[in-house]
């Protein structure tokens, strides 16, 4: 909450507070006196005028809770007062006409009352020299997502690859066994596996 003093409301809290397009995310609440001097500005509007460095302007009427001697008067800040981005002028007014029925828009308040506040600062959007090719954070997390779809499907093509390697590997290591279990084959004529003394058990001898 801020706080008056007289007529000199400190924005320190306000200093830093806005960014760029924000937009009635912050309510201020501002307290001043409900009397001054002879007046009770309880009856008086209160508007709440935002001046850019570049000279854009605008403008909101304050709701305002009146109590026994302040009054609370609640800002709601629109993207009307972050749209440029840097130094934010505010001047708080308050006014009131003697006649209730007066036209507003062809006549002079017939009491005016202005607010001294400092200025705030309006924070612009990040440094926008390094982008990633213009791409959205949805582009670039669905680019993100599109590769590792990749790198799993290249893992299981891998997986696959390593099994055929386990089976093959297996089949050869299987027929060489059987390779080992063929005896060897000797061809030889009659007379001539009669003339050994001792065949070989492990031996096929074929004869002719």
């Amino acid at each position: 909450m801020l706080k008056a003093i007289g007529k000199y409301i400190d924005t320190l809290p306000l200093a830093r507070l806005f960014s760029q397009e924000e937009d009635n995310v912050d309510t201020v609440v501002i307290e001043v006196d409900r009397f001054y001097g002879a007046y009770d500005l309880s009856d008086f509007t209160f508007i709440m005028r935002g001046i850019t460095k570049s000279g854009g302007e605008t403008e909101t009427e304050l709701e305002k809770e009146v109590l026994d001697t302040v009054l609370h008067l609640k800002w709601n800040v629109s993207s009307l007062f972050t749209a440029e981005a840097g130094t934010l002028f505010l001047d708080l007014l308050a006014y009131c006409y003697q006649n209730a029925e007066a036209d507003r828009t062809q006549t002079t308040p017939d009491y005016l009352l202005r607010y001294q506040l400092p200025s705030v600062e309006v924070r612009g959007f990040p440094d926008n020299t390094h982008t990633l090719e213009g791409q959205s954070y949805s582009d670039m997390l669905a680019q993100i997502r599109e590769v590792f779809a990749s790198a799993s499907a290249m893992q299981t093509t891998v997986n696959t690859h390593d099994t055929m390697i386990r089976v093959l590997s297996a089949t050869v290591s299987a027929d060489h066994e059987q390779l080992i279990e063929i005896p060897a084959i000797a061809v030889m004529t009659q007379a001539q596996y009669n003339a050994l003394e001792n065949p070989d058990e492990s031996t096929l001898y074929i004869l002719t």
